[in-house]
């Protein structure tokens, strides 16, 4: 099997962006899901945006992506990783962590010095992720029942 490549995705990729978004959030959530739904209603200038405003990678194995993860820089010291997302048949082989790894590199060369991300409590196999990249838990009494976690870059 050839070695996975990550490629952060440009405006001109939003078809294919958007495509694995939505099975993401189908996957992850279902069709009737709001976020879906409202996803679903874009229109090429907002996807294109959403590859503008955020980078967002995607992990290929072989010719088709299985994955993805966003990252946006919030202000010159912060970045937020998001919506790391894998097949279901693609779990399991270390490219979680290759996907998380090239987020963290973005923000790195931009000069940001925290990264955070928010994560549901239960998700055992993100958190072994984040946490052998050195991400730890901020206890926020979040009522939204998410976990905070965050990683010193520089």
């Amino acid at each position: 099997m050839p070695a996975a490549r990550i490629t952060r995705l440009t405006e001109s990729d939003w078809e294919q962006f958007a495509e694995l978004r939505l099975r993401a959030l189908a996957e992850t959530f279902s069709t009737s899901d709001k976020q879906y739904l409202a996803e679903a209603r874009f229109t090429p200038a907002d996807w294109r945006r959403r590859l503008r405003d955020h980078a967002q990678f995607v992990v290929v194995p072989a010719d088709q992506p299985v994955g993805m993860i966003a990252v946006h820089q919030e202000s010159t010291e912060t970045a937020y990783v998001y919506s790391l997302w894998l097949e279901p048949a693609a779990r399991g082989r270390g490219l979680g962590r290759k996907l998380v790894a090239a987020a963290l590199d973005w923000a790195r060369r931009r000069g940001v010095r925290t990264a955070t991300l928010r994560m549901a409590p239960d998700n055992a196999a993100a958190r072994a992720v984040y946490e052998g990249l050195g991400f730890t838990e901020i206890p926020t009494g979040s009522a939204w029942g998410e976990v905070v976690m965050r990683l010193t870059l520089a």
